[in-house]
């Protein structure tokens, strides 16, 4: 179904009313719809499988009791994201450890694709991103794994990251200028 600008597609207006009036089903719907998307999304931040899965378990813990509190002028999946993103950040300082965001792995690109001169200019490349990325603000890592990994506009990004979209923008251009500066 189409959304409107700025406000939840009708589908999940209805999942979430249908939830908060009682019907188990529709969340399960819910969750499906977007287990993967969110789950991907918290493995982007930290990289540790099994502590994804559980971060993604919270986080939909959390959507059904607060469900209330979510307001349909604003898009569903981002609200969602944005309690990833919080349960992730509280998981990474309860650890004390630092993470990093790998941007190629929104490319999925498959060395057996590739001839042996392709998958060695990609093999750096990739090494090159790494590097790079390591160098970056958590913010900035944010900002790219939003991107790259779940395909989101400028406007939601702001939104998750609860930032205005011109400093999405801002902060996503001078990294991308800043990659061609540091691979040259």
């Amino acid at each position: 179904m189409k959304e409107s600008q700025g406000r939840a597609p009708i589908e999940d207006a209805i999942l979430v009313s249908n939830v908060l009036k009682g019907d188990v089903d529709s969340f399960q719907v819910i969750v499906e719809k977007y287990q993967l998307n969110i789950l991907r999304f918290i493995y982007g931040m930290i990289k540790q499988k099994e502590a994804s899965e559980d971060i993604t378990q919270e986080v939909f813990i959390t959507v059904y009791n607060k469900l209330d509190m979510y307001n349909n002028k604003y898009n569903f999946i981002n609200w969602v994201l944005q309690i990833a993103k919080n349960k992730t950040i509280d998981y990474m300082r309860k650890y004390r450890k630092v993470y990093e965001s790998d941007i190629d792995e929104a490319y999925n690109i498959s060395s057996s694709e590739m001839g042996p001169e392709e998958s060695l200019e990609y093999l750096e490349v990739k090494e090159n991103v790494n590097k790079y990325i390591k160098t970056l603000d958590e913010i900035d890592k944010q900002i790219l794994n939003l991107r790259y990994s779940q395909n989101l506009t400028f406007r939601d990004i702001g939104e998750i990251l609860d930032i205005t979209e011109t400093t999405v923008k801002r902060r996503y251009y001078k990294v991308r200028d800043g990659f061609k500066v540091f691979c040259k």
